[in-house]
């Protein structure tokens, strides 16, 4: 069968089941369903990352930035953007579709783990590890081929906004991997709690993606399908893979030349300025599905744009201000003093994380109306600014050298907000301006309030912070009273039964 005639086998889509008010409201059900599920995963991935935070040292914490490290580079390697492309689809896919994708990432997925596992010995005396420890980056390799199977599942629930069925499963991966980590890494498994556990949570994602998604794998190979969605996957693909160099300097460069301990201060100040970003875990999960399912009706895409980077922007602005304000207590308390010293380093993360939420929807959108190149443009442009910067600054101020070049790219991002904003003609500023305003307030509140009361333990900066959450909140419900009795009224009348679903 050629392409004409798959072209033509393929379903016709429904106008009027896809229709923008419809898309957005799947869209908003999406959020919903997947938000209350997300708020255990994320609670369980940030309450496991504490508890190893405080067991580990920092070295034995900087072989964890470095063993996530190698599984993204792997995974980059194993996907090739494919299952992206069929993401954003405008049709339903044929089945020949799936199992063509199936089986070229199956073929690149065992090449890379049979390089991976040859490799593996050099890896370790890299890193200057005994010769046991070859099979921490051996275990990360076997991880990646259980991941490969839960892809077409996953896809396919993601296609029809079924973030429901998905968020099963991610709950599911997480109890998986916190748990076994936290408890190997009580029974002094040391980095090797890292490694089993990756090795677990990918075996269960496996079987609850084809629990709650059934489908049959089958080998078919034809390669015109495959380079028809080589052609969207490659760039998307590749803005992954060129994030991974970017990243590549704390886990590769500073790893081998300063240490672990180095590493793990970084991707403690990495992961707490981060920490904020997990409120748009749900949100992003919607993006490419619903801003592609849009791009035939540019102004519905355009109101829709700017109601999710306000959405986005409200939720994760109060969280960053107050982690800024308040982050010794936060680091003494939570993390324990050990962490005190990788404050300044986070301070200069911090910066990064402010143009976050408007980013991720900016890159969505660009490949959700096929302008994937402009993503990876512009995370090339940056890689080459943080590396020709970062690594002189590295050898002249240590660890810190890394963390001023990342700072110094940020502005970088208005390059890609122009980009996007050429596509859509959608508003950042008015958009985004009130919600940080009113959290910079609250943020400085806070920050006088613990001062004078510092805080003692949990319990008070528990308080202290939920105070100064339920002050903003307050706030954009008065500004905002119409969105806010809209949001209320949908929630009451239809959000919770399928938030429970």
């Amino acid at each position: 069968m050629g392409l004409s005639e798959l072209d033509a086998a393929r379903p016709e889509q429904d106008a009027e089941t896809w229709a923008p008010t419809t898309v957005a409201r799947k869209a908003v059900q999406g959020v919903l369903a997947l938000g209350v599920r997300q708020v255990l995963v994320q609670g369980l991935n940030l309450t496991g990352a504490v508890l190893l935070a405080r067991f580990l040292s920092p070295a034995e914490f900087g072989m964890f930035a470095i063993i996530t490290f190698i599984l993204s580079f792997l995974l980059a390697f194993g996907d090739a953007g494919l299952g992206a492309s069929l993401i954003r689809e405008p049709n339903e896919p044929a089945e020949e579709d799936y199992r063509a994708v199936f089986t070229a990432q199956q073929a690149l997925v065992v090449a890379v783990v049979v390089t991976s596992w040859v490799a593996a010995p050099w890896a370790a005396r890299a890193y200057g590890l005994p010769a046991e420890d070859t099979w921490l980056f051996r275990l990360v390799a076997l991880s990646l081929l259980f991941t490969s199977f839960q892809v077409i599942p996953s896809i396919r629930l993601e296609r029809h906004l079924g973030f429901n069925k998905l968020a099963i499963v991610e709950t599911g991966m997480a109890l998986v991997f916190n748990g076994s980590a936290v408890a190997m890494a009580l029974m002094g498994f040391g980095a090797f709690s890292f490694a089993w556990a990756l090795l677990y949570r990918s075996v269960a994602g496996a079987v609850l993606a084809y629990a709650v998604s059934p489908w049959l794998p089958r080998w078919h190979w034809q390669w015109e399908l495959v380079r028809r969605h080589l052609g969207f996957g490659i760039p998307y693909q590749g803005f992954n893979f060129v994030c991974l160099l970017k990243d590549s300097m704390n886990p590769v460069f500073i790893g081998i030349l300063l240490g672990p301990a180095q590493v793990g201060y970084i991707n403690w100040a990495l992961m707490v300025s981060a920490a904020p970003g997990l409120t748009l875990m749900v949100l992003r999960r919607v993006y490419l599905p619903a801003f592609s399912r849009m791009q035939d009706h540019p102004e519905s895409l355009r109101q829709f744009v700017e109601q999710v980077i306000r959405a986005s922007n409200a939720l994760y602005a109060p969280i960053v201000v107050l982690v800024l304000a308040m982050i010794e207590p936060i680091t003494r308390i939570v993390f324990g003093a050990k962490w005190l010293t990788a404050i300044p380093l986070f301070y200069l993360f911090w910066v990064g994380s402010i143009v976050a939420p408007t980013s991720v929807a900016a890159i969505a959108l660009l490949n959700a109306v096929g302008r994937s190149r402009i993503p990876f443009i512009f995370v090339v442009i940056r890689t080459v600014t943080i590396w020709v910067i970062g690594a002189p600054l590295v050898l002249l101020l240590g660890s810190a050298g890394y963390a001023l070049a990342d700072c110094i790219s940020t502005p970088l991002n208005i390059y890609l907000f122009r980009q996007a904003q050429g596509s859509v003609r959608f508003r950042i500023l008015s958009t985004n301006v009130p919600q940080w305003a009113w959290a910079g307030a609250i943020g400085l509140g806070a920050s006088a309030v613990s001062r004078r009361w510092p805080p003692a333990g949990p319990a008070g900066l528990a308080v202290q912070l939920g105070v100064a959450f339920g002050i903003y909140f307050l706030g954009l419900i008065a500004f905002y009273p119409a969105t806010a009795r809209k949001a209320w009224g949908w929630i009451r009348s239809e959000g919770w039964s399928l938030a429970f679903r």
